[in-house]
């Protein structure tokens, strides 16, 4: 019975400092995924994904080979339209290389624009059932995306990406959405300079599609048009136009057409260009009546 006894004890000391090793080794693990000084653990169940040859070489140390044939597959799949083996093996990739923009863009890319575009023109199935299908992929690509995030949370290309899915009117815009990541991307330090810029202006343009943000809208983008000539796009000046009409802004506080346009036929040639992009949501106010006004003018020099 001593002898017994004697062995419980050396067992239950040798797990204590057994579990006390595992809790250093595992706290020291997870510094060096943090300090990115070694690789994250898989995902559960990509090793049953991955198969035990792949699984093998993956946690052998190679599994950037590994991710890379699986974005090879992907594209396969995606010749075939099998949308399901393409999330897959995105899913797959990212695993293995969690920190590679390029899997985390196109796996998303996939989803919300290939196979919510193949779903949507699929004339074998309802109207409905487009649709959902359609709004289905878009949300997946949306997720993947923000999967990628909590592991890249300071990476501004994952967070432009989702603004652009919820501001682009091909597919479901929900502006409100949109104007989120715009601004998740704002707060990015590794955004550059001049990505920031554009960032601001594709900001502006989502918030001049809310009636409701166009005061809000207005001035922000005033404040872009007066911080840099940059700025000063044909987009940006006639939106600036539309919104001083549909704002009724005081003659007084308006930035006037002079220096919003370099010319009257820049002006002509921009409005034109501008109102033919009515259907994404822009404001159009006093758009119609000053291209006619300024034709009009045109018709007279002739």
């Amino acid at each position: 019975m001593r002898t017994i006894a004697q062995i419980i004890v050396i067992f239950v000391v040798l797990l204590g400092f057994g579990f006390a090793k595992y809790r250093h080794e595992d706290r020291l693990s997870r510094d060096m995924v943090n300090s990115k000084l070694i690789q994250p653990p898989l995902r559960e169940g990509t090793s049953l994904q991955l198969g035990q040859t792949g699984a093998a070489v993956a946690l052998g140390g190679l599994r950037s080979l590994v991710a890379s044939i699986w974005n090879f597959r992907a594209f396969l799949y995606f010749e075939e339209l099998n949308w399901i083996k393409v999330e897959e093996a995105y899913e797959i990739a990212t695993t293995l290389q969690p920190q590679t923009t390029y899997y985390w863009e196109t796996g998303a890319w996939h989803l919300h624009t290939n196979a919510s575009s193949h779903y949507r023109e699929d004339k074998s199935l309802s109207l409905y059932r487009q649709r959902s299908m359609q709004k289905r992929y878009i949300e997946k690509g949306s997720s993947f995306l923000q999967l990628g995030i909590t592991h890249n949370p300071d990476n501004w290309k994952l967070h432009r990406e989702l603004s652009r899915i919820w501001s682009d009117h091909h597919k479901v815009p929900d502006i409100e959405r949109a104007m989120k990541h715009f601004d998740n991307t704002l707060k990015c330090k590794s955004l550059p300079e001049f990505r920031r810029a554009q960032t601001q202006r594709f900001k502006y343009y989502a918030m001049t599609r809310l009636e409701s943000q166009q005061q809000e809208a207005y001035r922000y983008g005033y404040s872009l048009f007066k911080e840099s000539n940059d700025n000063h796009l044909p987009r940006l000046c006639c939106s600036l136009f539309a919104l001083q009409n549909a704002l009724n802004i005081p003659e007084s506080m308006r930035i006037p057409e002079d220096k919003l346009f370099p010319d009257a036929d820049k002006q002509l040639k921009w409005l034109k260009h501008y109102i033919a992009q009515e259907s994404i949501g822009y404001p159009i106010n006093g758009v119609e009546s000053k291209i006619k006004r300024l034709e009009t003018k045109s018709l007279f020099k002739l």
